[in-house]
């Protein structure tokens, strides 16, 4: 059974970008949650790795930080490309 993607280098990266980006714009924690309508417990758990996004909740982020969808599904495929063991593995046919 493969291992949750939460655990997975890529995911990890993707996390540390968003957190990046959240700090490069100037938002605090709790001044991104509040503009999102999130408790800052979320933002934190979600940045600590203790928490995983589900595909809604990163649109909403990503829009938040001022990104389009397109843009944070550009950080999704760098942060996958910068961990390539993270890929599952194709199967023979």
């Amino acid at each position: 059974m493969a291992a949750k993607t939460i655990y997975s280098e890529a995911y990890r990266q993707l996390v540390q970008d968003l957190r990046t980006l959240r700090e490069q714009a100037g938002w605090s924690q709790t001044a991104l949650s509040h503009e999102m309508g999130w408790p800052q417990q979320r933002l934190s758990a979600v940045e600590a790795g203790a928490r995983r996004l589900d595909v809604l909740e990163f649109l909403q982020l990503v829009r938040a930080l001022g990104l389009t969808p397109e843009a944070g599904i550009g950080l999704v495929t760098r942060a996958e490309a910068k961990a390539p063991a993270s890929r599952p593995a194709k199967r023979d046919r």
